[in-house]
């Protein structure tokens, strides 16, 4: 599927400002702490916004520079409601609305 470049630049610039204003916060919320009053969640929190935000860069510099151009996605049928839907050509037949065995879990 082929990719609006601008579109998805657009669209990834807007989530890492959210992910830029979370990590203010969260960073504000925890200077006023104690180190020792830090929780292992505000910690694994900050972690995981900065792997997020470092994947985000990586993928809008591979999409500017060209290095990705189109998203490959299937076109498959939900078998519940009958309607059609996008998903990744790798994604495993028991996690596609399009199989039984996602219904049946």
């Amino acid at each position: 599927m082929q990719i609006n470049k601008t579109e998805t630049i657009r669209n990834l610039k807007v989530l890492e400002s959210e992910i830029l204003d979370r990590m203010t916060a969260l960073t504000e919320a925890t200077d006023m702490l104690e180190v020792a009053d830090l929780t292992i969640d505000a910690v694994a929190s900050e972690v995981k916004m900065s792997e997020d935000l470092m994947f985000i860069r990586v993928l809008i510099d591979d999409i500017d520079s060209g290095r990705i151009t189109e998203f490959p996605m299937i076109e498959r049928t939900n078998i519940m409601t009958g309607n059609t839907f996008l998903e990744d050509e790798d994604t495993p037949y028991h996690c596609s609305p399009s199989s039984e065995a996602y219904w049946s879990m």
